[in-house]
């Protein structure tokens, strides 16, 4: 996780505009969509988040096309809690997963260098990344979108001190890291996982998200650069081609 991560942020996920709303205004919505989907892909749903799926986000969530099946909604909190804790080790963690990891994603190795490149931007806007979760490494998607949603945090309290140069510092920070860090994979990565959910409520989540991402890059990236992020995207995740007889051999 980054230091001092919200659980939350704004749990309006209206369709806010500029023209209607301030612009901080704007941006903590932003901070509060981002900070949500990096919890949800971070780890496993719990009883509190679980609540506010049921209750104050409902709505929300359901306007931006991710409606809780019935027995989500309404099912024993044991049950339901079980059942998506099972789909998040399905999709993210287990063997065979779609690995939250950029290292993974294009290296098909863990703690390559990019997950130095998400340290360095963290460090870089003041952060810095601390090992919650057994295994976890700054470059997970969870914790890259979490820090998306703290740059636009940052950025709207800025706003909302009439710094405009601190703002804009912000947001060429949150900028390049979306373009550069997300960009080549992250659009690929949800794709992949959504296709392969069992469970509506991780489809229809990793379906938002992609939504989302693809609409930052589109309006941050050129014309070539955007073409060129959707062809990397394209990429099947890497795998290595272990050598079996090495795997008797180390008594693997």
């Amino acid at each position: 996780m980054i230091k001092q991560k919200e659980l939350m942020g704004n749990s309006d996920l209206d369709d806010y505009t500029a023209e209607a709303f301030p612009r901080g205004e704007v941006l903590q919505v932003k901070s509060g969509l981002y900070s949500l989907l990096g919890r949800l892909f971070e780890e496993e749903v719990d009883l509190p988040l679980l609540e506010l799926l049921r209750g104050e986000l409902a709505d929300s969530l359901a306007e931006a096309g991710v409606i809780l099946s019935s027995d989500i909604a309404e099912g024993d909190p044991v049950q339901v809690l079980s059942a998506l804790a099972e789909e998040y080790t399905g999709l993210f963690v287990q063997p065979g997963c779609v690995s939250p990891y950029r290292s993974v994603f294009e290296t098909g190795r863990m703690f390559q260098p990019p997950c130095d490149e998400a340290a360095a931007a963290y460090k870089k806007a003041g952060w810095e990344f601390q090992h919650r979760l057994s295994g976890e490494f700054p470059d997970h998607m969870g914790v890259m979108l979490t820090f998306i949603s703290k740059l636009y945090s940052a950025e709207a309290d800025a706003v909302q001190k009439g710094d405009e140069a601190r703002a804009d510092q912000w947001r060429d920070m949150r900028e390049t890291f979306v373009v550069d860090q997300i960009g080549p994979w992250g659009l690929g990565w949800c794709h992949r996982a959504r296709i392969l959910a069992q469970q509506q409520f991780y489809a229809s989540i990793l379906a938002l998200a992609e939504e989302v991402l693809m609409d930052e890059i589109k309006e941050l990236a050129s014309s070539d650069q955007f073409q060129e992020l959707v062809t990397l995207n394209r990429r099947p995740p890497v795998k290595l081609d272990y050598n079996a007889d090495f795997r008797k051999a180390s008594g693997i």
